[in-house]
């Protein structure tokens, strides 16, 4: 097993950054062939949903009961297209998700990633992935809604619980605790990487937009496809952040010396019976307590 990806101990900031992009550039195409058909899909299945349900229109100078006529068809309409969407997504995206860290994962732990393989692990794992994402989501949004700071804090504090469940496999809680405990010591760390990627997928994500806006009616679906270039960049560095930790708290690596066991006594000695102290093995009498000892 080739050992040439493992992280044996902390990476800084931009040694991070560095090994995800290693990584990604490493197995490309496996990054942006699985992006692009969640994507793809996705993107597909937005537009018909634009298309197939139709917001009323509100008419110009409408009346106070023209207002109240319109209001429940609107968003009765922009709830079922919300809902529609948000299922297609939450379905298929944490799939890609997921099995970007399984690829990250196997890159770092056996050099070696499988597509397909960590596809199937991320499908078994969607369940937990769900419910991890959907604690750790409303955790971090009442934080959020209640000041500001504190939301910051739990996102850092739970930002990697993503790898942790994929990686670890431990319930739902352990999942919130192991990450909090990964990234303790590390906050500010932390939120620098946050920080650094949130720019690098922001510039990227409106190179994508001004790219795929000529396309009318399509370009939801040519934004989605174009963005299985830079989606994958974020999985890929909580994983590596994770194995980063990982090392920096795992307890150091003591080498085991065989242990060689010595006789009890030398070659032609004894012990006396009676106080246990050692003798010739010609001696007739204990030196020590004087007993006389045994033929």
């Amino acid at each position: 097993m080739s050992s040439g990806q493992r992280i044996t101990q902390e990476l800084g900031l931009g040694e991070v950054v560095s090994k995800t992009f290693k990584l990604y550039q490493r197995d490309f195409w496996k990054y942006v062939i699985l992006f692009a058909v969640v994507e793809a899909i996705v993107g597909v299945f937005t537009t018909v949903v634009r298309r197939a349900i139709t917001l009323p229109t509100l008419p110009a100078n409408s009346t106070t009961q023209q207002a109240l006529n319109w209001a429940p068809g609107f968003f009765g309409a922009l709830i079922s297209m919300v809902a529609l969407i948000a299922i297609v997504t939450l379905v298929f995206f944490p799939v890609a998700v997921g099995s970007a860290v399984k690829l990250a994962s196997d890159q770092i732990e056996s050099d070696q990633a499988d597509l397909e393989a960590s596809v199937r692990f991320a499908i078994s794992r969607l369940v937990p992935i769900w419910l991890v994402s959907i604690v750790a989501g409303i955790i971090v949004g009442l934080g959020l809604i209640a000041l500001l700071v504190p939301g910051i804090i739990l996102a850092i504090m739970f930002s990697l619980v993503l790898p942790v469940v994929m990686i670890e496999r431990p319930g739902i809680l352990e999942s919130l605790g192991r990450s909090r405990k990964l990234v303790s010591g590390r906050w500010l760390k932390t939120l620098a990487l946050m920080i650094v990627f949130g720019i690098i997928t922001g510039i990227a994500s409106a190179i994508v937009s001004a790219i795929s806006g000529p396309f009318g009616i399509a370009s939801t679906v040519v934004s989605s496809v174009l963005s299985a270039f830079y989606l994958p960049v974020i999985p890929i560095a909580l994983t590596v952040y994770y194995y980063s930790n990982v090392a920096r708290i795992a307890p150091p690596q003591t080498s085991q010396a065989p242990v060689i066991l010595t006789p009890t006594a030398q070659t032609g000695m004894k012990f006396c019976p009676d106080c246990g102290t050692q003798l010739v093995s010609s001696a007739m009498f204990c030196p020590k307590c004087g007993a006389k000892q045994p033929a």
